[in-house]
């Protein structure tokens, strides 16, 4: 007897150290184990760049997943993404973009593109110019409507049903000026930049690197998104399919991103080496230390999880995810860019 209930209490600790182990590898990895790595598309800008201290940091041995970083232009990565065929498994996505493009890339599809999880803001969006005449708009000014007139009387470079194209007829309407009067060129942020730098336009729009650009050319911003109280989310996107089947592997990638960010800033001077020397090989701008310091105080990235989902889960957040949402689906609807208000995604809380 005493040598059975040896026998049944050895299987015993054995169960139980196998429970305490499952237990203890759920808290720091959900792997799906696949047989091939998470295909992530970035693009190498400041933020984006955050996310290439991963191997350097270890996280994927620490979560259990294996990614492969791809890096693609901005305007690439929406497609490959929403692409049926080989390509990217996740990428990086603007929220304003995402809603604005969500009827159309999702349209008949049974496997439809998701907005995943918010990361980080981008406030620094801006307007530029390398004309001495183009006023200037700021807070003080911005309900002055002849200024605000004046100013929208320019020829602009703007990305269609943007949140820049957002920003001009937030601005049109505290000037009372129809929209549809203003004299707006479509154009991609590098071309922008690239035909106000000609003169073949007056003002272009301008992301941070754009504005790095114009600032070191001689030309100047004349209305940042603070300026008018305009705000961009960026997070993951991913096709439903890849996140039913890889949801752990999805999340931990989440884990890595808010791992990589404070890590970086934690020692901005020594820990953004990696994410500068990845940004030096393949971005058109080459950052200095203080001009990719500049670069993220434009943008608001929590460093936990914990604070991003306060402050972008939280209906009562600064930065919610909700709001932006209602916000950006009334536009749409009175400009009639779309024929029903976009869903808006139902994120899942991620710990």
């Amino acid at each position: 007897m005493k040598s059975q209930r040896r026998i049944i209490y050895f299987i015993l600790g054995i169960a139980a150290i196998l429970v305490v182990g499952s237990i203890v590898a759920s808290v720091t990895t959900e792997s799906d184990g696949p047989d091939q790595p998470l295909r992530v598309a970035i693009s190498p800008y400041q933020d984006i760049a955050m996310l290439v201290n991963v191997d350097h940091l270890g996280l994927e041995q620490k979560y259990g997943t294996e990614i492969e970083l791809v890096t693609l232009g901005w305007e690439e990565i929406l497609p490959a993404v929403a692409s049926a065929g080989p390509g990217v498994d996740v990428g990086f996505g603007g929220y304003i973009e995402y809603l604005t493009k969500y009827e159309n890339i999702n349209a008949g599809s049974s496997d439809p593109v998701l907005f995943i999880y918010p990361l980080y803001v981008f406030k620094g969006g801006a307007f530029v110019t390398f004309d001495d005449e183009v006023p200037e708009l700021n807070r003080t000014n911005i309900q002055d409507s002849p200024v605000v007139q004046e100013f929208l009387s320019y020829r602009f470079g703007a990305q269609q049903y943007s949140v820049y194209e957002m920003m001009l007829a937030h601005i049109a309407g505290l000037a009372g000026v129809p929209f549809d009067s203003l004299n707006v060129v479509d154009t991609p942020l590098d071309q922008g930049f690239l035909a106000a730098r000609a003169g073949s336009i007056d003002i272009a729009e301008a992301g941070l690197t754009q504005l790095t650009e114009t600032i070191r050319m001689g030309g100047r911003s004349v209305v940042t998104m603070e300026d008018i109280g305009f705000a961009d989310l960026t997070g993951f996107i991913v096709k439903k399919s890849v996140y039913e089947a890889r949801k752990g592997d999805v999340h931990n990638l989440v884990r890595m991103w808010f791992d990589s960010v404070d890590y970086v800033f934690a020692d901005i001077d020594q820990n953004s080496q990696v994410s500068r020397d990845y940004l030096t090989r393949t971005a058109s701008t080459r950052y200095s230390l203080d001009e990719y310091k500049s670069a993220l105080s434009q943008e608001y990235l929590p460093r936990t999880l914990s604070e991003a989902n306060s402050a972008f889960l939280n209906q009562n957040g600064p930065y919610s995810y909700e709001r932006i949402g209602r916000t950006v689906a009334d536009y749409l609807m009175r400009r009639g860019i779309v024929s029903a208000p976009p869903v808006l995604p139902k994120i899942e809380k991620i710990e």
